[in-house]
Formats: C-alpha cells, structure tokens, sequence
C-alpha cells in the first residue's frame, strides 16, 4: 500500500527574541515528525526553550544537495518534516531552496509559515518611505564580484536591503559612503536581540565612529533621490538642433545625444521639443508643419 505523502512545512524563526515565533509556527514544530535545521546547534535553543522535542537534521549550503534527496524519501514515505533557518525565513539568503525545489518536483505539498524578517523588520522602522524596494542579500567578499554588487547597488534607485556579516561592516559602510553621499544609509545590528543598535551613515560623514562590529547587520539604503528634469524650451532646442546638424554635421541621433546632455533632459523630451520648436516656427513664417 502507498502511503500519502507528507507536507513540507518553511517555518519562519524568530531572528533574535524567542518569543517572536507564531503559535502557528509553535504547533507545526510540536506536531511534525521531523525538523530540518540549518545549524542544529542554534535551534535545539529554541526547541529547548519550548520545550520540543523532535528528531533534527543539518540541512546546510554545504550538504543541501544530499540531504534534499534524503528528506524528499521520508516525505514520500508520509512523513511531515519543518524546515528552519538559524533566523528569520528559511531560503531568503539561506539554505532551504534544494529542498523546497526538490520537493515540488516530487509533488509534495510545500506549506509556507510566515513570521520574523529581519527585511521588513529594518523596513518598518528605518523612517524611510518604501512603496518599493529590493533585497540584495550579502555583498561578496571581495574581487570583482564586490565591485560588480557595489556597482549594481549604485545603480539601483529602490531602496536597498541587505545583510552584512560583522566583520566586514565597517569596511561595506566606508565604500558604500563613498559612492552613495546623498543617499541615507542605516545600520541596523541584532534586530529584536538585547543589544539591539542602530547606526546611520548620513553621507560621507568624516567623523562618523566606527560601527561595533559585533553582532549581524540588516542594512538600508534610501531611494535615489529624484532627479529634477528639465522641460526643454522647444525654440531653444529646435535651434540648436538645426545648428548641430546643418553646420556641425552631426547626426540626428548624436544632436539629440548632445542636447539631452546640455539641457538635461530625457532623449524623447528633447525630440519632442524640437518638433513642438519646429511647427512654431513654421506657424510664423506662415508655413505648415
């Protein structure tokens, strides 16, 4: 006889003060036959703590791959099995994505239990207006890669999210405030934990003190600035344009290039200012458009 296959619960942990975790969360932990855990060494703290008592496994970046097969058996044998992160939601910027992936593949029902993000926990309270945004999870360590992130997280005008390990904090705030001066930037370290700290970088501050670097790092970055963009006057731009193709030689496309630069302002403004430049002049030379 085959058995029904078990359900695969993502159970979401408290991302420092234990008693963050849902009471939904409580009774999947309490009733599954088995928790995948990311560090089993951190979460029997919090099974102890709740007095839970269920068999673990270590499900980690380095043993994901084995381990998803393994688990993906007992779930097809009917077994219900919790996986959990050491903090926080289990797949964003850590392990459980394999399983999640492979269990789908095997048609297993994969049941979300949300609760803590340190995301939108330094979300909520950075002050900053966020109608968007993007998690950029940790920078690279060094290389290109690093530089290839910090280019990327100069170019975003969202807000930015991500996580930083603590010893390397110091070193991100001093390059991202080198390359975002008139950006926000607030730090946020053990969010909900009894050393809870906030440090905010401002711009490329001079004097800023050295953030301790104890403790993980959820960081924010505020939205780009908007741009304050010109409305070309069309006489001005029909003008000039006629000068940089007719006397200059330049093509329609490098005037247009040229003059988006000068009167700053987007390429499709600019054109439809020198269309708009044209039928006015036309208009009073008696000439139609």
């Amino acid at each position: 006889m085959t058995s029904t296959p078990g359900t695969l619960y993502v159970v979401a942990t408290p991302i420092g003060n234990l008693e963050d975790l849902t009471f939904r969360a409580l009774r999947v932990l309490r009733e599954v036959d088995l928790i995948a855990a990311e560090d089993t060494r951190r979460s029997i703290k919090l099974l102890n703590h709740y007095e839970i008592r269920k068999p673990l496994v270590s499900l980690h970046e380095h043993n994901e791959t084995r381990e998803s097969s393994r688990l993906v058996s007992k779930l097809l044998q009917g077994q219900t099995v919790a996986l959990v992160s050491d903090a926080g939601t289990p797949a964003i910027a850590d392990p459980g994505a394999r399983l999640v992936h492979a269990a789908r593949e095997s048609g297993i029902r994969v049941v979300p239990i949300p609760g803590p993000s340190a995301i939108t926990a330094a979300l909520s309270v950075s002050g900053l207006e966020c109608r968007e945004f993007v998690f950029m999870g940790f920078p690279p360590a060094s290389g290109s890669a690093r530089e290839d992130w910090f280019e990327r997280a100069a170019a975003e005008p969202r807000t930015i999210v991500f996580f930083e390990a603590p010893h390397r904090v110091d070193r991100t705030f001093r390059d991202l405030t080198s390359i975002l001066v008139n950006r926000q930037i607030i730090g946020f370290r053990e969010i909900s934990k009894i050393h809870e700290t906030l440090a905010i970088r401002p711009n490329k501050a001079a004097n800023d003190k050295d953030v301790s670097s104890k403790g993980e790092f959820t960081i924010v970055i505020s939205a780009a600035p908007q741009a304050t963009v010109s409305t070309p006057d069309p006489q001005l731009a029909h003008a000039s344009f006629g000068r940089l193709t007719e006397y200059a030689g330049y093509s329609r496309e490098e005037a247009i290039l040229m003059l988006t630069a000068l009167l700053k302002s987007p390429a499709r403004a600019v054109e439809k200012a020198i269309k708009k430049g044209r039928i006015l002049v036309n208009q009073s030379t008696g000439s139609s458009a």
